[in-house]
């Protein structure tokens, strides 16, 4: 698991992340990230809802440098910095992509009032496995996991349940997502891959 301070390279999309809160140091009630995106790049993540109390905020992306582009239900945003971006629980979104000429700085920021460790621990695996399985070779371009059966195990152990796609009811999601998941693990797939802390940006 990541610690404070800790940064990854995603040698695929050519993004760093930088552990600034992890929910080991706070009970589980807050996850904070810095992303640093490269022109024409963008954060990991297809459209998605975070279910949960509607009208709170499930999340929140600050725009410290550059400019940022996301949808937030059906709105599309352009936020240049300084600037914010509140996500509610159950609004369909986008993470941020880069739309300036300059690197983007991202703060993605995830607080909730009653810890919920369990949740905070294993989006921080989903993040650290998506930067592994690029650094193995085994992402897109994107940085999305190339082999469905992995990338369903991931989705399904790591993030489903409280996130969602929009596209099906959530009992299918978690009758699809479960059974195919189960084969996965059948068949010797991991969930969680862990990434290589050595592997820094390219000095240019």
């Amino acid at each position: 698991m990541a610690k404070q301070g800790d940064e990854l390279f995603n040698p695929a999309t050519k993004t760093r992340i930088v552990f600034v809160t992890v929910p080991a140091d706070n009970g589980g009630r807050e996850m904070t990230v810095d992303w640093f995106v490269p022109p024409n790049e963008m954060l990991p993540a297809a459209p998605h809802y975070h279910l949960g109390p509607s009208g709170e905020i499930a999340e929140s992306f600050e725009i410290i440098a550059g400019t940022a582009s996301c949808r937030v239900g059906r709105k599309k945003l352009i936020v240049t910095a300084p600037g914010i971006i509140d996500v509610r629980f159950n609004e369909t979104h986008t993470h941020p992509a880069n739309v300036g000429a300059d690197e983007l700085h991202v703060r993605q920021i995830g607080k909730r009032n009653a810890p919920e460790p369990e949740v905070f621990d294993r989006v921080e695996q989903f993040f650290e496995t998506l930067i592994a399985l690029s650094q193995q070779g085994k992402a897109t371009r994107k940085g999305d996991i190339k082999n469905p059966l992995q990338a369903v195990l991931t989705i399904n152990d790591l993030l489903l349940d409280p996130t969602f796609l929009p596209v099906l009811p959530r009992s299918i999601q978690r009758l699809a997502f479960r059974s195919v998941a189960a084969l996965a693990r059948q068949l010797g797939y991991q969930a969680y891959h862990r990434p290589d802390i050595a592997i820094r940006h390219p000095v240019l």
